[in-house]
């Protein structure tokens, strides 16, 4: 245990934050801007990392957050930042990094879903219902978005529209935070030697007290604080119970035909009554290329003596793409929802890997068995859309304010076989997981070829 209880840094402390991705980035920013810390970021590969969640064309963005309306407020705070971005990357000729497409919620069978139903009922009592139009028909659901009418067919029949969301291309929000750290004088480590973490170092009289980090290239770097920031790593790099795991989430992309693009351009982003179904979409962006997702419990990848799930990316294993059951799941799905990507090519295809908490909110705490570590994980697939202020929250965390932010993030036992998650997944509650390194009907990868499109034979 702790021997002192956390004690906030004092100014002019050195804090090292290990991992760049949308926590790490936003921790740094916002301390950045207090003026009175030297702030170091130790990554292990470029930023935006290429096998962090963060690191992809495109992520939702969203206020829909059921009856968790602290979310759903904390996205009305970013948005204005996003908005600024935008303004800020127009200056220098670089493209937006936030569509405002909105977010098209579907349900099935003429009745919203209960998530849907407390969604509304948050968003609108918040004073936020200008944001809302309703499509309590197929008919009206057609002809606003014809590109949907075969999924009106098949019973997405009823939806309505967030004015206020749509999708961010993460890598390049990853990129912009990294430039404002930057001109902050916030330093960054960087490489697989010299920015990979191995292990804490500690006190020699006092050894739950953490003085620094050692990396991969032998050298020593002193802290008076840490913050681990490592994503899906972080159950795998430090012992923390059953509060969280990484879990593997798979998304596709298709090349869409130049004569089929308008049908998509600019259209909403697309959530296939999630907490059912676990589908959700996007416009096609400026290269062509149209993303969908599959969000749910997820795979794991157990490993070593204690069976910690470590996550399995293709910068580790390039030939990976998603198991070959989730393929034909894409496949099924779509062919009902959007059967016009039938005969089309799946052209990218990978596991997007989440670091889950049990019950879907962010574990953001001292670590109780160590003086100066703190824990910033658990993004439980809804981060990336509060990068810009989400380092603000961090910081009440790590300033030792009490908040509504620090209590609901604070270090706490989750029970695992009573997991909720975000509410929010195809098969959310307790499930046995599929393991990536059982290659067999189910998990083995698929090829270049099972990802072709069936054609007639002659």
């Amino acid at each position: 245990m702790s021997q002192t209880g956390y004690q906030p840094p004092a100014p002019g402390s050195k804090i090292i934050i290990i991992g760049a991705g949308s926590f790490g980035l936003s921790t740094a920013y916002a301390l950045s801007l207090k003026n009175k810390y030297d702030i170091w970021v130790f990554e292990r590969q470029t930023i935006p990392s290429p096998d962090a969640a963060s690191s992809d064309i495109n992520k939702i963005m969203r206020m829909d957050y059921g009856d968790e309306t602290m979310y759903m407020h904390m996205y009305m705070e970013s948005l204005h930042i996003w908005k600024q971005w935008n303004k800020e990357r127009a200056l220098k000729g670089l493209s937006p990094v936030f569509h405002n497409v909105g977010n098209l919620m579907f349900s099935q069978n003429g009745k919203f879903s209960n998530y849907e139903e407390q969604s509304l009922k948050a968003i609108r009592e918040a004073g936020y219902g200008y944001c809302i139009e309703e499509y309590r028909t197929p008919e009206s659901i057609a002809e606003r978005y014809p590109q949907f009418k075969e999924a009106t067919k098949n019973g997405f029949d009823i939806a309505y529209l967030n004015k206020s969301g749509g999708w961010c291309d993460s890598s390049e929000a990853c990129k912009h935070i990294h430039s404002k750290c930057v001109e902050n004088g916030v330093h960054f480590v960087v490489g697989p030697e010299q920015g990979s973490f191995v292990k804490f170092l500690y006190d020699e009289k006092i050894s739950t007290k953490i003085t620094g980090i050692e990396t991969q290239d032998g050298k020593t770097h002193g802290a008076d604080l840490v913050i681990l920031a490592t994503g899906s790593w972080t159950p795998s790099l430090l012992k923390l119970g059953d509060r969280l795991i990484a879990t593997g989430q798979t998304v596709i992309q298709f090349m869409i035909p130049e004569n089929l693009r308008k049908m998509f351009e600019g259209q909403p982003t697309w959530c296939a009554d999630l907490s059912v179904t676990g589908y959700y979409g996007f416009a096609v962006n400026s290269e062509g290329k149209m993303k969908i997702g599959y969000h749910s419990s997820g795979y794991v990848n157990l490993c070593g003596e204690d069976q910690v799930s470590v996550p399995r990316t293709q910068v580790t294993n390039p030939t990976d793409s998603i198991p070959i059951k989730a393929l034909g799941e894409f496949r099924q799905f779509l062919s009902k929802f959007l059967p016009i990507t039938t005969p089309m090519d799946i052209t990218y295809a990978r596991v997007c890997w989440y670091c889950d908490s049990v019950d879907g909110h962010y574990l953001i705490a001292p670590h109780p068995d160590f003086d100066n570590l703190i824990i910033a994980s658990g993004d439980s697939g809804h981060g990336m859309k509060f990068i810009p202020t989400l380092g603000f929250k961090i910081c009440h965390v790590i300033e030792g304010v009490d908040s509504e932010y620090s209590r609901a993030w604070a270090w706490r036992d989750m029970a695992k076989d009573t997991a909720t998650y975000d509410g929010l997944r195809a098969d959310s509650g307790p499930k046995i997981q599929l393991d990536l390194n059982k290659q067999d009907q189910y998990t083995r990868m698929a090829t270049k070829d099972d990802c072709k499109c069936a054609r007639p034979s002659l």
